[in-house]
């Protein structure tokens, strides 16, 4: 009796091992499957920012954006009608395209079409926003892609000191909605504190050692 008992607990204890470590593969491969959602379009985003951006284009920081707008799924639609990839709106969409012919007419869903485009509309953001290190200015840059320019430029008029985004002018609400102020005021950090890192061996990072 004592060797049957012992046999039952001894085989219920492997059980419960193998299920916990079956139980960690799975949620390991599920980690797995998002990071490779993103990894297919690594050459495309790759040479869409080079070819902007130069040989040292923050890749790492674009793939985070696109982790955090869509976790890389082509197909998805949001609540608010933000489309694909980059999860552009169709005003913003029609503007890309008007002010970046080559893009043709605006195709959201169409993976290549969303990164050249998200690319392009970082570059246009970037050209218009203020940032005393390359740091800041991307920072200011991404809180633009999600907000709308208008806020950030607002924000930059309104700060004693324009050039420093966190911890100071990213704290200026210049006429958001409190949750839209929360929601894209983390939406830099997260790009570049949590999303980037994943991405590290892509390409240049940013902020690497800035106090945030």
């Amino acid at each position: 009796m004592d060797r049957l008992v012992r046999f039952v607990v001894l085989n219920l204890f492997a059980s419960t091992v193998l299920a916990s470590l079956a139980g960690a593969a799975l949620a390991i491969g599920g980690g797995a499957r998002a990071a490779d959602l993103c990894e297919q379009y690594r050459p495309t985003l790759t040479r869409e920012s080079q070819a902007l951006f130069g040989i040292g284009a923050p890749v790492a920081a674009f793939a985070g954006q696109m982790r955090q707008e869509s976790s890389c799924r082509a197909d998805v639609t949001a609540w608010d009608n933000g489309r694909g990839l980059a999860q552009f709106m169709d005003p913003t969409a029609r503007q890309v395209s008007n002010s970046f012919p080559e893009l043709g007419a605006p195709d959201p869903y169409n993976p290549k079409w969303a990164i050249r485009a998200m690319v392009r509309y970082n570059y246009w953001l970037h050209e218009r926003v203020r940032g005393d290190t390359v740091c800041d200015r991307w920072a200011a840059t991404f809180k633009s892609y999600n907000a709308g320019l208008g806020y950030v430029q607002r924000a930059q008029r309104a700060s004693v000191a324009p050039g420093i985004w966190f911890n100071l002018t990213e704290n200026i609400n210049a006429g958001q909605t409190e949750a839209n102020f929360a929601y894209s005021r983390r939406y830099p950090r997260v790009i570049l504190f949590t999303h980037q890192p994943l991405y590290a061996s892509w390409g240049t990072v940013l902020c690497t050692g800035v106090a945030h």
